[in-house]
């Protein structure tokens, strides 16, 4: 999974209102430093099933420069003239 891809399924999970849930290895020798910790689901012979935050990990790929975070508004009402 790509960052960009990351970033838009838990840009995904924000939107729904949910958590973003992840399959990683078991054990994850190589997980990125200070990636977000996640909520433990389920144990696997060689896997384990993760939630986590889908605000931390998108502040994490940026915080990383992974991703390029751009705020945006949506006004619900048009201004007046």
């Amino acid at each position: 999974m790509t960052p960009e891809e990351m970033a838009t399924t838990a840009a995904s999970a924000i939107q729904d209102k949910t958590r973003l849930t992840m399959v990683v290895p078991r054990p994850w020798k190589n997980r990125p430093r200070k990636f977000p910790k996640g909520i433990l689901l389920c144990q696997q012979e060689k896997s384990n099933v993760y939630s986590f935050d889908p605000l931390n990990v998108i502040a994490w790929l940026a915080a990383n420069g992974l991703i390029k975070v751009i705020a945006t508004t949506i006004d619900e009402k048009p201004p007046n003239p």
